[in-house]
């Protein structure tokens, strides 16, 4: 990530629950749909990728990502590149727009060395389930791939699921500078507050860069 980003992790940990990705709650106090999945508590203890082969892993150069599919929960979308909102959080699709996803543009791409954050919703109101709802369904070893802009494709695997407190959001995680090639799936979860109308936690998937094709 850019410095001018990555100085301020907690700010747009804060700023993010506020961004977009919640529901806006329909009239009542019901949903005509399910919570999303909760991811369960041995699923947040990260798992080591092993090196496939002994073979070098060689990383990608800059590229915007265009779609990212997640097969083992149906996950098949396009990514659209935001930066900060004009608040100076970190931009996220419209909700006139649920099954888009975003990639934060401000980071690093998918397959470059450090953590690639990409972003969606979970639900909206006259819609249902969002473009992430099931993303508490994913457990590690799990593959992610990103399609990017010169035709490669990022493969990744998830090695962490957890749901995060909203006040707790584990910033310097999620934006960590790391040396090889990670991912970050992020939406909302945990229970809905029907008096701010947002939820109160965030899942996030944690994943490691394995190759690309």
């Amino acid at each position: 990530m850019s410095r001018q980003a990555g100085t301020r992790p907690a700010n747009f940990a804060i700023l993010l629950v506020g961004a977009g990705l919640l529901v806006m709650g329909l009239s009542g106090h019901v949903n005509p749909w399910s919570p999303p999945p909760v991811p369960p508590p041995s699923a947040a203890i990260p798992v080591a990728v092993a090196q496939q082969s002994h073979r070098v892993v060689h990383t990608l150069g800059r590229s915007v990502p265009v779609t990212v599919e997640v097969p083992a929960i149906g996950v098949r979308a396009q990514i659209i590149a935001l930066g900060l909102d004009a608040d100076g959080g970190v931009a996220v699709p419209s909700l006139s727009t649920p099954f888009l996803v975003s990639w934060f543009d401000r980071g690093p791409a998918p397959g470059q060395p450090g953590a690639a954050v990409l972003l969606g919703h979970v639900d909206a109101a006259g819609v249902g389930p969002a473009v992430f709802y099931r993303l508490g369904d994913l457990l590690p070893g799990d593959l992610v791939y990103v399609t990017r802009r010169d035709a490669r494709t990022a493969v990744f695997r998830v090695t962490s699921v957890g749901l995060y407190p909203e006040n707790a959001f584990p910033a310097s995680r999620v934006y960590q500078n790391t040396r090889y090639p990670t991912l970050r799936l992020i939406t909302c979860g945990g229970q809905f507050d029907w008096d701010t109308h947002l939820y109160l936690d965030r899942t996030i998937v944690f994943a490691t860069y394995i190759g690309s094709r």
